[in-house]
């Protein structure tokens, strides 16, 4: 008999809590009271999101709020900067293609962060672009981007340039200040932070992004922004036992505390990291995120995996040409210190089975160090 623990970054655990809350019977999604509880669930998202505008809630995988962001708001042949610093950044420029416009990559390696002289210099070059789309945090990497420098300078020398931010594994563990930022959209997806099965994808939409958007000729029918902030209660059916389960989890993140949820997450991902160099081990991410750390590893990064997951810790393996080159840990959502030292400790195990030199129980050691110095 064994305890699993789901550390991947996403899906992510959902607490049992949230997953009893879904088991109760089902409403019909066009009753008075699950419109009120959709009205409610889009205005808690704005608090998470940090933001006065409207947001939009579909039926999809995070990919599907990406996608609305790409074709409502770009025209055929129109260019977009796309940072591609891994696997999502470049499913940014497929999407761009996908929809016929043109994406003006900015290509960084894996592990790296985009620059904000780069794209100032990107959009000078190409000063009919109409938006960057870019990560908050590269859940292939485990990259923070500096997404409020970029934000910040797209308002001051291009307020005419859209802003467009994946924060599927940043929105709900790290503090991300959409208005602040100047982000025009920022997604999100249920199951990461928001610790519900995947099902949803979440956008919010400014004023200037409606704007661009009603403008927009190209085509889109299920993924239409404007139709869904019109909507009550939802243009299409609703994932209607996932909303409820989101309404839930929003108000207890709220109860907890923004700077708190924060906190946790900061202090989960810096035991993970410092455990991890005190094992002897480097890190993937030169600007680290709190939602995920990415390890290198000395050997096949898969057989490790393997060893872990027969202790029942389950981690996650690089993507695309990252695969078995390193180990990714989850912070993000239902997680704990408990959680955090026993995927230490499995890690530890399984390079002593491989024959990895490293001083037993060290990792261990320095997670909790960090743990009792908070």
């Amino acid at each position: 008999m064994k305890k699993l623990f789901l550390m991947t970054p996403g899906p992510t655990p959902v607490p049992e809590e949230i997953m009893l809350k879904m088991a109760t019977p089902i409403m019909h999604h066009r009753t008075k009271e699950f419109k009120a509880l959709f009205g409610e669930t889009r205005n808690l998202l704005k608090k998470l999101f940090q933001t006065q505008n409207d947001v939009v809630i579909f039926a999809s995988s995070g990919t599907g709020a990406m996608e609305a962001s790409v074709s409502n708001l770009l025209e055929p042949q129109e260019k977009a900067i796309i940072i591609n610093a891994g696997k999502f950044g470049k499913r940014w420029g497929e999407l761009v293609k996908a929809f016929d416009g043109i994406p003006v990559e900015l290509s960084y390696p894996y592990g790296d962060y985009a620059k904000v002289d780069d794209i100032k210099k990107a959009i000078d070059r190409n000063p009919d672009v109409k938006a960057v789309f870019i990560q908050a945090s590269e859940t292939s990497t485990g990259v923070f981007h500096p997404i409020d420098e970029i934000g910040t300078m797209l308002k001051e020398s291009y307020p005419e340039v859209l802003f467009v931010v994946d924060g599927i594994t940043a929105i709900g563990c790290m503090d991300i200040k959409t208005d602040q930022w100047g982000v025009d959209i920022m997604i999100t997806g249920s199951q990461k932070a928001l610790m519900l099965p995947p099902g949803l994808s979440m956008l919010s939409v400014s004023e200037k992004a409606k704007k661009k958007i009603k403008k927009s000729k190209n085509r889109h029918y299920y993924f239409d922004i404007l139709k869904e902030l019109n909507a009550d209660g939802g243009a299409y059916t609703p994932a209607v036992k996932l909303v409820e389960g989101l309404h839930e989890v929003l108000l207890r993140l709220l109860e907890e505390g923004l700077e708190n949820v924060f906190k946790r997450h900061a202090l989960l991902a810096s035991a993970t990291r410092e455990a991890a160099k005190a094992l002897g081990l480097k890190l993937l991410a030169k600007r680290p995120a709190d939602s995920l750390t990415a390890i290198l590893t000395p050997i096949d990064s898969s057989k490790i995996i393997n060893l872990m997951k027969s202790n029942g810790v389950f981690v996650s393996n690089g993507q695309g040409e990252l695969k078995n080159r390193i180990i990714r840990i989850a912070h993000l959502g239902y997680f704990d210190k408990p959680d955090t030292l026993a995927a230490i400790g499995a890690l530890e195990m399984a390079l002593v089975k491989l024959g990895i030199s490293i001083e037993l129980g060290s990792g261990v050691k320095r997670a909790m160090e960090i743990f009792l110095e908070q």
